[in-house]
């Protein structure tokens, strides 16, 4: 076992004062007779709390603080992984209910096995702690990347004023995406912008998504990155991090095939990258190599020692097990806390269909900055089908709302395939004009199916099928709302069909055919 016992007077009390402020906090709670539940809440708060300058990015807003602690020690209960945190703080009450007995103090051992546990339950508020931090820097980031750099100011007043749970992203949502619907909507009726036909016995609403996508920050500065996005980022970049994220990965992997340990097989990468933040990860990836290569031999280990002035290394099991302990508790509760995020961030959307929520499910992920630019998007795009279905009330038995997407691309990005053996004929039959913007163009095909058929028939070589084929994946889209309103189911519920149309269409904003 591993006794921290050499304390840097930087990081926090040392561990005689920690110990003792734990003592302290467990004879509270006997006196007050208080239940095991109680007991084991208010010592591992206790432990956060003292040990606040030991945990990397521990944030300094109260509410913020709030949120780590609720996850850690409630809100992530439901979450089976949650086992493996409540056994370890249960065990170090054990362990401090003897260490508070007459000569308990004095046992060197017991010290340690405190010490020891004490470290375990730090890594699991650590893996909140850095969860917490990327997933809402991210979505910060993707919000100002949409609005541009005023979105921080409502941003941060929600952050100051609300804890990471459903109302927070509430919050975030009633001001970015139900507001700017709101005002897009509003805009596009007073500009004019919609379009209004009559097909067979159907009148056709016609909605463009650029009209509202324009009201975003089209050319952003870029946000400075923060401390946890750029450790997060240098996980893919490091040599040493990433060989300590393989075999992270490999451990969750084989521990998920265990129903006390049930990781998403979608989020052990996640869970990887941010456990390798911490320098645990590493100096177990380390020593476990050495341990299993039999260790350096005695020359090799002596010469290495004396090339830095330390001693050989002196490599045991117990020593990788401590710190494999390490990595699997916070492993645990970066899971709990994206699991917890994920649902908060669902819950909190309003008026959505179950098929919408579920796409949003599977665009969200892991928070990571594409995931949330996709998500961004949806959400912008079903809150305007939630606003037309609102709008429509009653009758929207009476109407069908369909959402219309091409893929397209930039004219720029298209003529660079010229070099490639892209001609004039060519382009025209993969290609055609967008009508909303001059700088794009639309796919003609509308399916992956589709456009390979069209590179087989157009006889397109290989090297400019796959710089087509990454400028399709790679596209985005052209969206168009359209509402269709049935004349014939209207007629049915009325006399004068006039003016239950023009009613209807009032709802809309539209007040003159």
């Amino acid at each position: 076992m591993t006794d921290a016992r050499n304390h840097d007077p930087t990081q926090g009390p040392p561990p005689d004062e920690r110990l003792a402020a734990y003592v302290a906090c467990l004879a509270a709670t006997k006196d007050r007779r208080a239940v095991r539940e109680v007991v084991e809440r208010e010592v591992l708060l206790c432990l956060i709390r003292t040990n606040s300058e030991r945990i990397n990015e521990y944030p300094l807003l109260e509410t913020q603080q709030r949120s780590i602690i609720e996850i850690v020690a409630a809100r992530g209960a439901m979450d089976p992984l949650h086992e493996h945190i409540r056994k370890l703080v249960g065990e170090f009450v054990a362990q401090l209910g003897q260490y508070a007995k007459p000569g308990g103090a004095d046992s060197s051992l017991l010290r340690t096995g405190l010490v020891n546990t004490e470290t375990l339950l730090l890594k699991c508020v650590q893996g909140v702690v850095y969860t917490t931090a990327l997933c809402t820097d991210n979505f910060i980031e993707t919000l100002v990347r949409a609005y541009g750099e005023e979105a921080l100011g409502p941003s941060d007043a929600i952050t100051e004023s609300t804890e990471l749970d459903e109302q927070y992203w509430r919050k975030h949502f009633a001001h970015f995406v139900a507001g700017l619907v709101d005002e897009a909507y509003d805009a596009i009726m007073a500009q004019e912008a919609f379009t209004l036909a009559k097909e067979r016995s159907l009148l056709v609403i016609r909605y463009p998504f650029d009209a509202l996508l324009e009201r975003l920050c089209r050319t952003p500065r870029p946000l400075d990155k923060t401390r946890v996005q750029n450790l997060f980022e240098y996980e893919t970049r490091d040599f040493a991090s990433r060989k300590a994220r393989k075999l992270v990965h490999d451990i969750l992997q084989g521990m998920a095939a265990r129903p006390d340990y049930p990781f998403a097989a979608g989020d052990i990468d996640f869970i990887s990258q941010i456990v390798c933040i911490d320098p645990a990860a590493r100096e177990m990836e380390k020593l476990q190599t050495l341990l299993l290569s039999g260790g350096l031999s005695a020359d090799l280990a002596g010469a290495e020692a004396d090339a830095q002035g330390a001693p050989a290394p002196d490599v045991n099991p117990e020593q990788v097990q401590f710190l494999r302990d390490q990595v699997v508790g916070m492993a645990c509760s970066v899971a709990i806390t994206l699991n917890l995020l994920r649902e908060d961030f669902l819950r909190a959307l309003d008026g959505f269909s179950p098929k919408e929520t579920a796409i949003v499910r599977r665009t969200l992920g892991d928070f990571s900055l594409p995931c949330l630019g996709k998500a961004l998007q949806s959400l912008l795009e079903f809150q305007f089908v939630t606003l037309l279905r609102r709008r429509a009330g009653e009758d929207m038995g009476k109407i069908h709302i369909r959402t219309r997407k091409e893929r397209r691309t930039s004219v720029a990005a298209v003529e660079t395939l010229f070099d490639s053996g892209m001609t004039r004929i060519r382009r025209n039959k993969l290609w055609q004009q967008d009508p909303g913007r001059a700088n794009m163009l639309l796919f003609r095909p509308q399916t992956a199916t589709e456009l390979e058929s069209l590179l087989h028939l157009l006889q397109i070589e290989p090297q400019l099928a796959r710089e087509i084929g990454s400028l399709w994946t790679d596209a985005s889209f052209r969206v168009e709302f359209a509402l269709y309103i049935s004349l014939d189911l209207l007629s049915r519920s009325t006399t004068n069909l006039n003016q239950r149309l023009a009613e209807l269409l009032a709802r809309f904003g539209i007040t003159r055919l």
